[in-house]
């Protein structure tokens, strides 16, 4: 019974996330950049909803340490996992690009969201380096690879008692240092991974109201300075507030879910967030994106009905393909989510 509560409220927090980065890849450039509101709301979303993936990969990791003997095939099975996906992704999308550039419609809709034909050498490069790489949101597939493999080659220095001061200064860094290609990724969640260990194997509780305020008010406050732009000499310290923020965010989630273990709605979220990788990677960019460029090109809804019916597409869709058709055949569920699953293997392990 205990093993059961502790993945419901791991599912039921990814399934909070991943609606939540959904939701967040509904509100395109073109919305951001007519609306104060949106922008906020966007940048609010953007500051803990990713952390909270890898604190909880972070969580998970840690209470299956000790099985993890044999390094080796455990870097192994996160490289067929994570990468294998990675690069299905990142040829499909550098080949439907270069192709829908040549097609009208499609062509002015990827050009107004900033895409362009790539080379192959060019794209080639940016597969392997993640430096300028055209789909934006495949950076957390090769990022948590990169955690999990630091994590599992070094376990002991990664949950060390100093670990968490510098790798919170890592992160406050990326206020002056721009770190070339995945690193850049890379650098600020390896605190959020590391941050869950520790937690972990901590007797650690939390003050729901207090987090909650804190939480609203440093998230409020880095979004509105972040629009307003700080300037150059505050950077750090807006750095911090969102360092702060996210960790709060990550805290209240976790406590909200457990919360609704023994709600009805949990169902809902605990479905949809044993799903939430297969989700993750086929919504974006072309699904939500896409369909967005689309709908407000040449739909009269307002963009409000467009971020709400494409939000219910880019779930529906990616969990209604992956439930019954990718998971089902190996052909795809290889390529596609890097694995092969079983009759009993219904769920993916948290890798988020």
């Amino acid at each position: 019974m205990a093993k059961k509560q502790y993945f419901d409220w791991i599912d039921i927090a990814k399934g909070i996330g991943i609606i939540l980065v959904v939701f967040a890849h509904t509100i395109v450039p073109q919305i951001r950049e007519n609306s104060f509101r949106a922008k906020f709301v966007w940048i609010f979303i953007y500051n803990f909803h990713m952390p909270l993936f890898f604190f909880l990969s972070g969580y998970l990791f840690e209470k299956g340490l000790p099985k993890y003997t044999d390094k080796g095939k455990f870097v192994l099975g996160k490289l067929k996992y994570l990468m294998i996906p990675y690069l299905t992704f990142s040829v499909f999308a550098y080949v439907f690009i270069n192709f829908a550039l040549h097609i009208g419609p499609l062509a002015s809709v990827l050009k107004n969201g900033g895409y362009e034909a790539t080379g192959i050498k060019d794209a080639v490069l940016q597969i392997l380096t993640y430096n300028g790489h055209t789909d934006q949101h495949l950076w957390f597939v090769y990022s948590l690879f990169l955690v999990f493999a630091v994590n599992i080659l070094i376990p002991k220095v990664m949950k060390s008692k100093w670990i968490l001061p510098v790798l919170a200064i890592l992160y406050i860094s990326k206020a002056r240092i721009h770190y070339f290609g995945i690193l850049n990724y890379t650098v600020d969640n390896l605190f959020f991974f590391s941050l869950a260990r520790v937690l972990t194997s901590k007797d650690f509780k939390v003050n729901n109201i207090l987090t909650a305020i804190i939480f609203v008010v440093t998230n409020c406050a880095y979004s509105y300075f972040y629009i307003n732009a700080m300037p150059a000499f505050a950077k750090d310290m807006l750095y911090l507030v969102r360092l702060v923020s996210a960790t709060s965010g990550i805290a209240l989630v976790c406590e909200v879910s457990k919360f609704l273990e023994s709600k009805k709605i949990s169902r809902f979220f605990k479905e949809i967030g044993s799903y939430s990788y297969d989700i993750y990677l086929m919504h974006a960019p072309f699904l939500v994106s896409g369909l967005m460029g689309i709908l407000l090109s040449y739909s009269p809804l307002p963009s409000a009905l467009c971020c709400a019916v494409v939000l219910i597409i880019g779930i529906a869709v990616p969990y209604l393909l992956s439930k019954f058709i990718i998971r089902n055949v190996t052909l795809f569920s290889i390529p596609i989510l890097g694995k092969k699953f079983g009759v009993n293997n219904k769920n993916v392990p948290c890798a988020k």
